[in-house]
């Protein structure tokens, strides 16, 4: 018996995960209304810049922002957002990383490196960065068929 797994690489703009390419993952539950997630949509053929949207927690699973494809749309941690090489940066007010997005070009297409140390609702390691990539913990979506888009959950407050 031949077993086939599906991998959705895109020939035009990819993310590094658990040291492997993939167009697009999401990691928790997207629609929760209170829930951890990060989501790295596709990126559509004539754009480059990455889809990133999140609800992200400290250790403590205290709600510091959430984040809907890269603007801040709750921010009960006074995040701020800094430009970087090739990319963003989301920033804790004493200076500390969160979150670190990078996107190199190459002559046949773009790949987006994201930093970063999660954690979930319950205070429980998600995301690592490990090497080039992000290691991820538990249940997720490592490879998307299509574009999630943005999320109509996230919540305006």
């Amino acid at each position: 018996m031949i077993t086939v797994r599906e991998n959705h690489i895109s020939a035009h703009h990819n993310y590094l995960v658990n040291g492997m390419l993939t167009q697009g993952f999401v990691v928790g539950d997207q629609n929760s209304h209170n829930g951890f997630f990060l989501l790295a949509d596709i990126v559509p053929p004539g754009e480059t810049t990455p889809r990133i949207s999140a609800r992200l927690m400290d250790e403590a699973a205290r709600l510091l922002l959430e984040f809907d494809v890269n603007r801040i749309a709750a921010n009960r941690g006074r995040c701020s957002i800094e430009p970087a090489f090739e990319g963003y940066r989301i920033v804790y007010p004493s200076g500390d990383v969160l979150l670190a997005m990078r996107t190199m070009a190459f002559a046949n297409g773009y790949l987006t490196v994201i930093k970063a140390r999660l954690f979930d609702e319950h205070g429980h390691l998600r995301v690592e960065p490990r090497d080039e990539s992000i290691w991820i913990h538990g249940e997720a979506h490592l490879s998307l068929a299509a574009p999630i888009q943005h999320l109509s959950s996230i919540r305006r407050d």
